[in-house]
C-alpha cells in the first residue's frame, strides 16, 4: 500500500468551516482553537475522506450540511500526496446522493488512505461498556481485514432474522432456525477466530508502545472473553441446536458471538476494575497506537492519526512523553488542542505546522 498523506483540503458547506484551504505537513500539524470554534470538524473531514463516514455516531448528511449555507450540496476536496506522486480526491453530498471522484473520475468505492481517530474519553466507554469494546475492536479489525467486515456484515443479518423469528415464533420456527444457524455457525466460527488472531497480534504491539509512549514499565495484555474460542462451525451449529427451546421461550438469541466481550489486562489484574482512571487512559491510547503500528506491518504504511485534544486526559508530563513519541514516528498527525499549556508543548515541536481556527476559519499560524 502506498502511503499517502493528505496535503489540501478544503471544504463548503461542511459544519461550521469555511472555503478556506488547509495546506498540512506530512509530518505534525497542531490544530489550536477554542471550543466549538471548529477545529474536531476539520478531524471529521478528513475522516470522511478517508473512512467513507464519520466517527461522529448515528451521523449523517443532514446534521454535517451547514445549514446557513447557500446551496444544499456539501463538498470536500483534498488533494494526497505519496512521495513525487499527487491525487485529486473529493466527495459530493447531497441529501440522497453521494459520489466520489479521483482525479475527477467517479471512484465507487476506493480512497487514497485510512485515518485513525483518537478520541480520548473513548476511554471511559471503553473500559465500562462491553458493546462499545465490541463495536472498537469490530471496527478497527474491520479497516485491516475487509473479509472480516464482509462476514460480520452477514452474521448481523442473519442475527436479526434469527431474533426475527425468534419473536415471531409458530410452528415452523424451528425448520426456520435450522437453516439458520447453518449460517450463524459458519460466520460465527470465522469471526470468532479473527478476534482471536486480532488480539494476538495487537498483544505483541501493546506493551512495547506503552513503554515508548509513556516511558513506564507495565504489562499490557488483551483477551477474547468467548466460549467460542477454537469451536469449529459443526460444534457452533449444535450448541444452537441444543439452545433453541431457550430461545424460543425468551424469543432471542441469548448467546452467541454477538455478546463476546473483550478482557484489558493491565499487570496481570482487569484493567476494567483494578486500574486508576489515569492507567485506564494511558492504556487506551497505547492499545490504539499499538494498533496503528500493526496497521504500518500489515500494509508498510501508517494511516493518518486524527487526535482530538487529549489534554484534559493527561498530565503535563504524558503531554511530554506523548509529544516525543510522536516526533520520532513518521505517520502524518493531525492533533487539536484549546488547552494553553498543552498548546505550548505543541508549539516548540520543530518542523511542525500550525493552525488557528475561529469560528471555522483558518487563521494562517505558520
Amino acid at each position: 500500500m502506498d502511503c499517502w498523506k493528505v496535503k489540501k483540503l478544503q471544504a463548503q458547506n461542511f459544519r461550521n468551516l469555511g472555503k478556506d484551504v488547509f495546506e498540512f505537513s506530512p509530518g505534525i500539524n497542531c490544530i489550536f482553537g477554542q471550543n466549538g470554534n471548529g477545529k474536531t470538524n476539520l478531524l471529521e473531514a478528513v475522516h470522511l475522506i478517508t473512512n467513507k463516514k464519520s466517527f461522529r455516531k448515528n451521523t449523517g448528511y443532514s446534521q454535517m450540511i451547514n445549514i446557513e449555507g447557500a446551496s444544499p450540496e456539501m463538498i470536500i476536496q483534498s488533494v494526497f500526496e505519496s512521495g513525487d506522486t499527487q491525487a485529486a480526491y473529493s466527495l459530493r453530498m447531497t441529501d440522497d446522493l453521494e459520489e466520489r471522484y479521483l482525479n475527477n473520475t467517479f471512484e465507487k468505492s476506493k480512497t487514497l488512505s485510512t485515518s485513525v481517530f483518537i478520541n480520548p474519553f473513548d476511554s471511559y466507554s471503553f473500559h465500562t461498556s462491553s458493546t462499545f469494546r465490541r463495536q472498537w475492536f469490530d471496527s478497527h479489525l474491520s479497516l485491516i481485514n475487509k473479509e472480516f467486515k464482509q462476514t460480520l456484515g452477514r452474521f448481523q443479518k442473519a442475527i436479526r432474522f434469527r431474533n426475527s423469528v425468534l419473536g415471531i415464533g409458530g410452528k415452523n420456527a424451528s425448520n426456520q432456525l435450522r437453516a439458520i444457524d447453518e449460517q450463524v455457525a459458519e460466520y460465527s466460527s470465522f469471526l470468532t477466530q479473527k478476534r482471536y488472531e486480532f488480539l494476538q497480534e495487537l498483544n505483541q504491539h501493546i506493551t512495547p508502545t506503552f513503554k515508548a509512549v509513556f516511558s513506564e514499565e507495565h504489562r499490557l495484555q488483551l483477551d477474547l472473553d468467548s466460549m467460542f474460542v477454537h469451536w469449529d462451525a459443526q460444534k457452533i451449529f449444535d450448541f444452537y441446536r441444543h439452545q433453541e427451546m431457550n430461545d424460543i421461550k425468551a424469543q432471542v438469541t441469548q448467546v452467541g458471538i454477538h455478546r463476546d466481550d473483550f478482557i484489558f489486562s493491565f499487570d496481570g489484574l482487569n484493567a476494567f476494575e483494578f486500574c486508576s482512571l489515569g492507567q485506564q487512559k494511558m492504556g487506551f491510547l497505547s492499545l490504539i497506537f499499538a494498533y496503528i503500528e500493526l496497521f504500518r506491518y500489515k500494509f508498510t504504511s501508517y494511516p493518518i492519526v486524527l487526535i482530538d485534544d487529549v489534554s484534559g486526559e493527561l498530565d503535563s508530563q504524558r503531554w511530554k512523553n506523548l509529544i516525543q513519541y510522536l516526533e520520532t514516528k513518521s505517520f502524518q498527525v493531525l492533533i487539536t488542542t484549546a488547552n494553553e499549556n498543552f498548546g505550548k508543548e505543541l508549539e516548540k515541536i520543530p518542523n511542525s505546522k500550525k493552525f488557528l481556527i475561529e469560528h471555522g476559519t483558518l487563521i494562517n499560524r505558520e
